[in-house]
């Protein structure tokens, strides 16, 4: 899987997913949310954030896009939110991201498709 990590996704967060394979690069500092959800739409990337305000379909919809998971993991400790995401990466497959948005939690998910 390629992901997106957004600026505010903690830096020991991508090296561990990178460490375990995973295609992971980081957004520039200081890109506006609209510029780096296009990025990752144009970069099929699947887009990870903390940033609630990707949980907005309606600003950012899903439909045509990689796919986004919005961290919603507290207190959000960088072992938290690595058991956090590799419980949902161990459940899920290539391409089930696409046009979906997840919202992930210490203790589970949801996947939407709006």
């Amino acid at each position: 899987m390629k992901f997106l990590a957004d600026e505010n996704v903690k830096g020991r967060l991508v090296k561990y997913l990178q460490s375990h394979d995973y295609n992971v690069i980081t957004a520039p500092k200081g890109v506006k949310n609209s510029k780096l959800f296009d990025l990752a739409r144009q970069a099929d990337r699947i887009l990870i954030s903390n940033d609630k305000d990707f949980l907005s379909s309606a600003l950012y919809p899903v439909e045509g896009t990689p796919g986004r998971i919005i961290l919603r993991i507290f207190p959000p400790t960088f072992e938290n939110q690595r058991g956090a995401l590799e419980r949902l990466l161990s459940q899920i497959k290539e391409g089930e991201c696409t046009d979906k948005l997840v919202e992930l939690w210490k203790d589970g998910f949801e996947m939407r498709v709006k």
